[in-house]
């Protein structure tokens, strides 16, 4: 029976793509991957191992999600989706859809594989290195020891709902994703509950135009590293 794989590229540096993800990729004729003006790393990815998965055999199928914040156009766009996926896994075509980091965390086709899931079709999930992971590492930073604590966190919506300060004022390492719209005002509140000190920002991490920003540096980030925004994550360490 055919099979959908959600499968994880990583952070972007092609040597951080897992074996796995290789042999599933190479297995599967047909690949979905994310089309974006602002990120192409997935496809990128792709590219990069052109001759290990045989690239000039597959069908590359293009698939934009638009990030809406409205719940029911979203939902919309997914089901648009899942709904190619299952017409060729109908036909007996394993899918791949590629998603960068690590598919389990915040991924479009790991939401993409819930649906499909429902459509009666076994789904799996590639493992790979999450963006947090990858910023942690290139800051040579431990993330956690001992009994210490991780908290992720979506932090465009928490600042948003006022539930940030509360978070950022908990104990343990905080993990900042999805800041992709109030980059700025979130570097203003680390600067109110005087936290900058404490905070290290990477931008496209494991890249090779990565950067790093530790405590104050931050404050120094211009107009185009806000533009990456995005691609950015935020460690604290309290």
């Amino acid at each position: 029976m055919a099979v959908f794989y959600a499968v994880s590229t990583g952070p972007g540096d092609s040597e951080l793509i897992c074996l796995k993800a290789v042999r599933v990729l190479k297995s599967c004729e047909i690949i979905f991957y994310p089309e974006s003006k602002k990120d192409t790393i997935a496809l990128d990815s792709l590219k990069s191992l052109e001759k290990e998965i045989d690239l000039e055999h597959k069908t590359l199928v293009p698939c934009s999600f638009s990030m809406t914040l409205d719940k029911s156009k979203s939902d919309l766009e997914y089901e648009a989706i899942a709904c190619q996926c299952v017409k060729f896994l109908q036909n007996g075509k394993s899918v791949a859809m590629l998603s960068i980091g690590d598919v389990s965390l915040y991924s479009t086709a790991g939401r993409t594989a819930r649906i499909i899931k429902k459509s009666g079709f076994e789904v799996e999930f590639i493992a790979g290195v999450n963006s947090f992971s990858a910023a942690a590492c290139s800051s040579a930073l431990s993330l956690c020891e001992k009994d210490e604590s991780l908290s992720v966190i979506p932090a465009d919506a928490f600042f948003r709902n006022g539930k940030l300060e509360a978070e950022l004022k908990s104990d343990g390492t905080k993990v900042l994703m999805k800041m992709g719209h109030h980059l700025k005002e979130i570097i203003s509140l680390l600067g109110k509950l005087d936290l900058l000190q404490n905070a290290t920002l990477v931008q496209k991490a494991s890249l090779a135009d990565e950067k790093i920003f530790y405590g104050e540096e931050i404050l120094s980030m211009n107009e185009r590293d806000f533009e990456n925004a995005y691609l950015s994550v935020l460690i604290l360490k309290t």
